[in-house]
């Protein structure tokens, strides 16, 4: 992994972790563990359109960033 890569993706995470927190769980469960949309709302407890609403903003904050 190239030096600048890490740093790209320690920025990210950094970014990711910056979040309300339960955005940056379920964009964390979705994009690093890979769980399913479905998943993360079974885990939790609630409807799937919630967790994807959530990321969804997660996602719109973190383009600020980048």
């Amino acid at each position: 992994m190239l030096l600048e890569e890490k740093q790209l993706r320690e920025q990210l995470y950094a970014a990711v972790m910056a979040l309300p927190e339960k955005q940056a769980k379920r964009i964390y469960a979705r994009y690093y563990l890979g769980m399913r949309v479905s998943e993360i709302a079974a885990a939790e407890g609630v409807d799937p359109s919630r967790v994807r609403d959530s990321i969804r903003r997660g996602l719109k904050q973190l383009v600020k960033y980048f």
